[in-house]
């Protein structure tokens, strides 16, 4: 417990994430939740797999960034919706080891943030719109073409397998950040036994999850999703604010994920205000960026992380 207590502690005083959505829905460029949103059946959306190849990614490139920036954390998207895993799973074969990238990015970004004194979280979606025992479906994925029937405990084996996958395999990391609960609100996650098992695996890991309600036993930290705690900016979070660490996440324009036609940023000035809006509320701000399918983070996004950076410095944070 000492472990974790002094974890939060660190969480409350880190002020500033980056938060990275990431993966073979950024070939398309039209956002994370295109399978969804344009109703791309499995059968064809798997296909982005065999072309993922991201030959211009450096993590190290991207931490320095990062790190210049005043960022003392990221949040990956080890697997988001679309089911396909960013990491070296055991449990399929739908992951960037399989594809002909061939690499494991969650590892080299693992490796990369230690150089440069950043803590990792991995995201992790519960949510899952390929797995065939995802089911019955929620909802969202109805359009998905799977075969009618699936079988609800192999898919809890499936996800609580992969979550301990990803407390065994990278060392020790910051947390876990979870989402998509709200797509089977009155399913049994079994969520007790997840967050007894990661907080005996990982000691001083952190659990958030994006659920939009009150928290859960066993969370350490609580999400608002573009949302200054307490304001409801985004018109779904009826959350209490609680005696727990906060986070609020934030696109920089209107998109998680790479969005090709989204150059709707926001100014600096709009930005900082985010920062001392949340800061004055306790919470840290968590900024996403989207990178580019050739692993390349977007050119807009790294300018206005690198003029956060220097807003930083002169804040002597």
């Amino acid at each position: 417990m000492k472990e974790r207590e002094k974890a939060i502690e660190w969480f409350k005083n880190a002020r500033f994430g980056i938060f990275i959505h990431w993966g073979i829905y950024s070939i398309l460029g039209r956002g994370e939740w295109v399978m969804q949103n344009e109703k791309i059946p499995i059968k064809d959306y798997e296909k982005l797999k065999d072309i993922f190849n991201p030959t211009l990614f450096n993590a190290e490139e991207w931490c320095r960034i990062f790190k210049y920036s005043g960022a003392k954390y990221i949040t990956f998207t080890t697997k988001h919706h679309d089911g396909f895993c960013m990491f070296d799973t055991k449990l399929t074969n739908y992951k960037v080891t399989n594809t002909p990238f061939r690499r494991d990015i969650t590892k080299e970004l693992v490796e990369a943030c230690r150089k440069e004194g950043l803590k990792v979280f991995f995201y992790y979606s519960l949510l899952d719109w390929h797995h065939p025992d995802y089911y019955p479906l929620g909802m969202t994925g109805q359009y998905s073409g799977r075969p009618e029937g699936g079988n609800w405990e192999k898919y809890l084996e499936y996800y609580h397998g992969q979550v301990k996958e990803l407390c065994t395999n990278y060392g020790e990391i910051g947390g876990l950040w979870f989402d998509g609960w709200w797509d089977k609100p009155n399913a049994n996650w079994k969520l007790n036994e997840l967050y007894e098992t990661i907080h005996d695996l990982q000691p001083s890991a952190l659990i958030g999850n994006n659920h939009h309600v009150d928290p859960f036993y066993g969370e350490d930290f609580q999400i608002f999703e573009q949302d200054i705690p307490g304001e409801n900016t985004a018109g779904f979070n009826k959350a209490n604010v609680s005696n727990l660490p906060l986070e609020t996440c934030l696109t920089m324009n209107n998109s998680w994920g790479y969005n090709s036609s989204d150059k709707n940023y926001k100014s600096l000035d709009t930005i900082k205000e985010y920062f001392n809006k949340a800061w004055s509320k306790g919470a840290n701000l968590l900024l996403n960026v989207g990178p580019l399918p050739n692993g390349k983070l977007v050119p807009e996004q790294v300018e206005i992380l690198q003029k956060i950076g220097t807003w930083m410095r002169s804040l002597e944070l």
